[in-house]
């Protein structure tokens, strides 16, 4: 006996965005998609055949030739029993994941490390500027630079994935200067400020840890935007740290120019934290003996 098949509206609405979303660059993509998953879904009242879903008392049935998975549960009404399709769950098949995860993580690491250094900077080198006399510049700046000297190691593990990947080379990847250039001035910038803070805050490293934790989540390192649906979601877009990575990401796995106007936005305004940083350190030097 064939059951009745049922759709929640979260099923509804998520059927709806998907076919909507592809149908935005291929209207005929879009339609076989609704076709066939209207048709999988009738096929569970002929057979509700799906493996135990994560969560209890539901299913879910893998589409195998598209990256969809109904979600569904069995409920018994008077006539017997019903499917209920609970969810339509698009599987991430991104290419190249592991090399896209890895691009944010490198670039991630630059900026992370050079503002948690920095940090401490000032604090942990009070023996060095007692004896020898170098502007307080100078340590943030250090460490900056080895953090990119790494930055520049790592890309190239990233290259020889690509190359096992059979990902291609292009002329592209010479935008890599410009991009690593602002992301230098935006990390130094951060670090410069945190460096004067920390002079006077002791606590600022754990405060910082959980601060950039909660940037790390914000920013798109361990997923996509393509996987977000909210109207606000322009507002994670424009966070510095999501426009780098995804500028490192276009010129170096999508063989594309970043958009040039945001880099020049976030090295202006690096620029501005860079003075700013600069003039605190410069103002404030010669207490910082007496206070640390």
């Amino acid at each position: 006996m064939k059951r009745k098949v049922l759709w929640t509206e979260s099923a509804l609405d998520d059927f709806k965005w998907q076919v909507t979303f592809i149908a935005n660059d291929n209207p005929p993509a879009a339609h076989r998609v609704r076709v066939r998953i209207k048709e999988a879904a009738d096929n569970l009242g002929e057979m509700a055949i799906g493996r135990p879903g994560r969560v209890a008392g539901t299913y879910e049935r893998v589409l195998s030739d598209l990256p969809f998975i109904l979600v569904y549960a069995l409920t018994p009404n008077k006539s017997g029993e019903s499917v209920n399709i609970l969810r339509v769950i698009f599987k991430n098949r991104m290419p190249n994941f592991n090399i896209y995860v890895l691009i944010g993580l490198n670039a991630w690491s630059l900026i992370q490390r050079t503002i948690m250094t920095s940090a401490t900077a000032i604090v942990r080198n009070k023996a060095i500027f007692e004896q020898v006399y170098f502007h307080k510049f100078v340590y943030p700046t250090v460490y900056m630079m080895s953090y990119v000297y790494e930055f520049i190691i790592s890309t190239g593990l990233v290259f020889i994935m690509m190359a096992v990947a059979g990902v291609p080379f292009t002329w592209h990847l010479v935008e890599i200067i410009p991009i690593l250039f602002v992301c230098m001035l935006f990390s130094l910038g951060c670090g410069l400020i945190v460096a004067h803070i920390g002079v006077y805050l002791f606590d600022l490293a754990n405060i910082l840890e959980f601060t950039l934790r909660f940037i790390f989540y914000l920013s798109p390192i361990m997923w996509s935007f393509d996987n977000l649906d909210f109207s606000s979601v322009w507002i994670l877009r424009m966070n510095p740290v999501s426009i780098l990575l995804g500028s490192f990401r276009s010129v170096i796995l999508y063989s594309k120019s970043p958009v040039y106007v945001y880099l020049l936005f976030i090295g202006l305004f690096s620029c501005a934290l860079i003075q700013i940083g600069y003039r605190l350190i410069s103002r404030y030097e010669d207490n910082y003996a007496r206070i640390i």
